[in-house]
């Protein structure tokens, strides 16, 4: 297989991988707590909580692989890009501000 085509079936499982949790996770987050939805047979899109966080936390250890390979598949522009960034002072301050934001906010959300 070529590189591109690789590429390519990286890039739609990923796509696929994405929609899947934000799907399950949308469920999860709908789901009454505890034994709730047992009791009431609760189901979104025809499956059940728990089965729900079978297929999220499955297709969540499946994205990190593939993620981890379209880093390597990507590893070329990803250094190129940075090193653009690198040049550009400007880009880095706010590169860094938002890196900054989005690592506060875990830690305040986390109370760490």
């Amino acid at each position: 297989m070529n590189r591109r085509l690789i590429k390519t079936i990286t890039d739609v499982l990923l796509l696929v991988g994405l929609t899947v949790m934000g799907v399950t996770g949308i469920g999860m987050y709908l789901a009454p707590s505890g034994k709730i939805a047992k009791v009431t047979n609760w189901t979104f899109l025809g499956l059940d909580k728990y089965t729900l966080g079978d297929i999220h936390t499955y297709f969540g250890f499946t994205m990190l692989a593939i993620g981890l390979l379209h880093l390597t598949l990507n590893w070329k522009p990803l250094k190129s890009l940075l090193k653009t960034l690198n040049n550009s002072k400007s880009d880095t301050i706010k590169v860094t501000a938002t890196i900054s934001t989005i690592i506060a906010g875990v830690v305040v959300y986390l109370n760490v």
